[in-house]
């Protein structure tokens, strides 16, 4: 729910940003550009939230669950030139 809230409400205030800048220097508004501004915001945007509001504890389980082997020494001997 939160995704489709985050990006419709990006894609509504990129709208509104784009009309204002647009009305600002007193040229009309190019409806074609101001859909495309709005969906690529929505889009970041639901791409964004996405990827962060992941289940992290399947990642902490997995991560939990490798074992690491002991650690070697990455030079062993006398070094030959």
């Amino acid at each position: 729910m939160l995704l489709i809230v985050a990006a419709l409400g990006v894609a509504i205030v990129a709208f509104i940003v784009y009309a204002l800048e647009r009305r600002a220097k007193d040229e009309p508004i190019v409806w074609e550009h101001a859909g495309k501004l709005s969906l690529f915001g929505g889009l970041v945007t639901a791409g964004i939230v996405f990827v962060t509001s992941a289940d992290t504890g399947v990642i902490t389980d997995t991560i939990a669950s490798i074992e690491v082997p002991a650690t070697q020494d990455m030079f062993v001997g006398i070094p030959t030139f």
